[in-house]
């Protein structure tokens, strides 16, 4: 698998991670959990970070492909 695509694989694992924990800080917040709510928010916000970054390195590798055709 080549790194273009790994990335983009990648770009949507960590969305789907941010809106799983962001779904349980909101439960977390109305069930008046608030250990949980501070857990869950740190991993939504490595997520975002891990997303970002994977989405600058696919947008890197798509538009270095592209110079080649």
């Amino acid at each position: 698998m080549d790194k273009k695509r790994v990335t983009f694989l990648s770009i949507f694992l960590f969305l789907a991670i941010n809106v799983v924990s962001l779904s349980k800080v909101i439960e977390g917040y109305y069930g008046k959990e608030y250990d949980h709510v501070y857990t869950f928010m740190v991993v939504a916000l490595i997520s975002t970070g891990l997303a970002t970054i994977a989405f600058f390195l696919w947008r890197k590798e798509e538009y270095k492909n592209e110079s080649k055709r």
